[in-house]
């Protein structure tokens, strides 16, 4: 399995990149959300200047994740620049080799919440994708999501996994799989191994981070309640070769700090890998 550690393409990108392979990291994914250059010539520029820093410290790009919209606003909701940024991320991720690009489903809730509603709004939005997907060589990743609020709680679609499977499944292409985000999954208080075993081949790549089964921290591998043994003994048994690629947060613009962080990233993965 590749050690990947997910690293947002912005002013930081290149010496994130360089403490990353120093640290032991095979491969990176490139998050273009937190992008903040998002006009004509950066696109223009990105895949070069990507290539350049990947090719510069030996990385490989194991996936990308594409621009998200707020988890609150409703599926029906599009907007031009939103979609734009989406469609330009997946024509870069082709361009630098990304095999996947890792998208968030939309829920549809300004009429209340339903599965089949949100199937409905996504399916035609994510085809489109997928054309552009398909043109730039690479693939679509759909993620499961958590849950948001304390009381009452409010489900985003695909925090179901049965809902991730129906919508990965409703394309019919090989292109199109699933991204597995365990952190996501702790939150949702199901059986997260019978979860991997249940979506199988489907899984294509991975969002590794930890919690307390509430909240969002996206902490590192060893802190956090996730039963890690049988996380890794369910990749096993489903095949998984794909890459392991932490979406772990460093919230200080620190050198100092980002070293200690990928080196400890990096060993939380030789840990799992041992599993």
């Amino acid at each position: 399995m590749d050690k990947a550690i997910q690293i947002a393409y912005n002013e930081f990108f290149e010496v994130k990149c360089k403490l990353a392979a120093n640290a032991g990291f095979d491969g990176i994914a490139v998050n273009f959300h937190d992008m903040k250059d998002r006009s004509e010539k950066a696109w223009r520029e990105a895949p070069e200047k990507i290539l350049n820093i990947l090719e510069k410290y030996n990385l490989k790009c194991v996936q990308t994740h594409l621009p998200y919209y707020d988890l609150k606003l409703s599926a029906e909701i599009l907007l031009d620049d939103m979609e734009s940024a989406i469609l330009e991320s997946i024509k870069v991720s082709g361009e630098i080799g990304a095999p996947w690009c890792v998208y968030h489903p939309r829920s549809a809730v300004d009429q209340g919440f339903t599965s089949a509603r949100a199937l409905e709004i996504n399916k035609p939005v994510i085809s489109k994708y997928i054309d552009c997907a398909v043109k730039a060589g690479t693939g679509m990743a759909l993620e499961n999501l958590p849950i948001f609020g304390i009381i009452p709680v409010m489900p985003f679609y695909t925090s179901d996994y049965n809902d991730l499977c129906e919508l990965s499944d409703s394309f019919q292409s090989e292109q199109v799989g699933i991204c597995w985000d365990t952190g996501h999954a702790n939150m949702m208080h199901f059986d997260q191994a019978e979860a991997i075993r249940f979506l199988g081949d489907r899984i294509k790549c991975t969002h590794i981070h930890n919690n307390f089964s509430y909240g969002d921290p996206h902490l590192t591998p060893d802190q956090g309640n996730i039963d890690w043994t049988k996380v890794m003994a369910a990749f096993k048994a489903v095949h998984y070769n794909g890459p392991l690629t932490l979406e772990t947060h460093c919230c200080y613009n620190d050198e100092a700090l980002w070293k200690s962080f990928a080196l400890h990233n990096c060993e939380c993965l030789r840990f799992l890998t041992r599993l």
